[in-house]
């Protein structure tokens, strides 16, 4: 998608280009109103941008990594204990048969950690992130699925 002055939307290069031109303009007189007027932002990004220059110099106006979303509900050292109690099969937690299913994985976390996750949520990302695989019905570790466990 393109603005009128030629940016694409959220390219953050650019803006951080546009964010040391408008603190340049800045230094050599120019208004925060004019700059933001001929850049298509308002005055109070100029007045940030600035004020975030002052702060910290060059550093303030570059570009900062995303934080890359919500963070996880389960700590390392819970996901570490989550992965033991799995090794300990779905019978030593009350489970009739031997299988692991995503819902009774996101039964396990809440009764013992009290945090809730979706189905979606622990076959997408959870248990991959364990380094277990959907084989027949049931999740095992990655080192039993690929030994051609049945």
């Amino acid at each position: 998608m393109q603005s009128h002055l030629g940016y694409a939307k959220r390219d953050a290069k650019k803006l951080e280009l546009r964010r040391f031109a408008a603190v340049a303009r800045l230094k050599r007189g120019e208004t925060t109103a004019a700059i933001a007027r001929s850049l298509g932002v308002c005055q109070q990004s100029v007045q940030r941008w600035a004020a975030s220059y002052r702060l910290r110099g060059d550093e303030g106006l570059r570009l900062r990594a995303k934080s890359g979303g919500p963070r996880p509900k389960l700590s390392h050292e819970k996901l570490a204990r989550l992965a033991g109690l799995l090794a300990e099969g779905p019978s030593a937690h009350g489970f009739d048969t031997p299988v692991w299913t995503t819902e009774r994985i996101a039964d396990l976390i809440w009764r013992r950690f009290r945090v809730r996750y979706s189905r979606d949520s622990v076959k997408l990302r959870l248990m991959p992130r364990l380094g277990w695989r959907w084989h027949k019905h049931t999740w095992l570790p990655a080192e039993q699925s690929r030994s051609g466990h049945t």
